[in-house]
C-alpha cells in the first residue's frame, strides 16, 4: 500500500508538467552576465504556466521568477526578449543536428540530465574546472558539454568527458528521471528548445541507478584544478 501511494504521488506531481498543451508563456533572453558567444546560459522568465524556479539554487536562478537555462539544439535560434509559448516534454522536437531518435522527438540524454540537474542545484562548481560565471570554464563551457552530450557538436571538453566517464548509459534517453525536462518553444515557428529542472521525489534512488562514482568526485575536482 505504501509503495502504491508513493508511486501515485510521484505520478500525480508530474502530471501537470509533462506534455503541457496549454498556451503557457515564458520570456527568453540573452544577458551579458550569463550568455556566452551565442550559447547559454540564457535567462528564462516564467510568465504563465506550470513551471517555476523553486527547485533552482541561488547560483542558477535570477530574481523571483527566472532561472538559467541552456539550449538543446545547435542549429535552431530564438530572438532575445521575446515571449514564447512552451510545452514541457522529456526531449527536443523538430530539430537538432543529431536528428530525431523517434519521429519529431529526441530525448534528453542521461548525461545531459545529470549535468543540468547538478548545475541547477548549485552542485557543479569545481567539477572538471567548471565555475558559475562567464569565464572560459563557465556557462559557455557547460553549453558546449551539453551540445556534445546531445550529439549536436563533436568537440568534447573536459566537462563532457567527466560525464561520460561517470554516468552509466550516458547517451540513453533519461525520460525525466532526474527532474530535467525540455521546454519546447514556439511562436509561429519552432524555436530552440531549452532545459528545465524540477526536483522530483525519490531522486536519490534515481541517482543511484546512474552509478555515479561519488567517492571519486573530490579527486576529479582536484585533478582538473591542477
Amino acid at each position: 500500500m505504501k509503495a502504491y501511494l508513493k508511486t501515485f504521488t510521484i505520478l500525480a506531481s508530474l502530471a501537470g508538467l509533462v506534455l503541457s498543451a496549454r498556451a503557457d508563456l515564458l520570456k527568453l533572453s540573452t544577458n551579458k552576465n550569463y550568455s556566452v558567444n551565442g550559447g547559454g546560459a540564457y535567462v528564462a522568465q516564467v510568465i504563465d504556466g506550470p513551471i517555476d524556479n523553486a527547485s533552482y539554487s541561488g547560483a542558477a536562478k535570477v530574481g523571483s521568477s527566472s532561472f538559467l537555462t541552456f539550449c538543446l539544439e545547435y542549429n535552431e535560434y530564438f530572438t532575445s526578449g521575446y515571449k514564447y509559448k512552451y510545452a514541457v516534454n522529456t526531449g527536443a522536437v523538430d530539430g537538432g543536428v543529431s536528428g530525431q531518435t523517434k519521429p519529431k522527438y529526441d530525448g534528453i540524454s542521461n548525461g545531459t540530465a545529470f549535468l543540468y540537474s547538478q548545475f541547477a542545484q548549485g552542485l557543479l562548481a569545481g567539477v572538471a574546472n567548471f565555475s558559475y560565471g562567464t569565464g572560459s570554464t563557465g556557462y559557455g563551457y557547460l553549453q558546449n558539454a551539453i551540445w556534445n552530450l546531445e550529439g549536436e557538436i563533436k568537440g568534447e571538453n573536459n566537462l563532457a568527458k567527466w560525464v561520460k566517464g561517470n554516468v552509466q548509459n550516458w547517451n540513453a534517453d533519461n525520460n525525466g528521471g532526474l527532474g530535467v525536462y525540455a521546454l519546447n518553444l514556439t511562436w509561429g515557428n519552432k524555436a530552440q528548445d531549452q532545459l528545465y529542472y524540477k526536483n522530483v521525489p525519490e531522486q536519490g534512488l534515481t541517482l543511484a541507478m546512474f552509478g555515479l562514482a561519488l567517492v571519486g568526485l573530490a579527486s576529479f575536482r582536484r585533478f582538473f584544478s591542477k
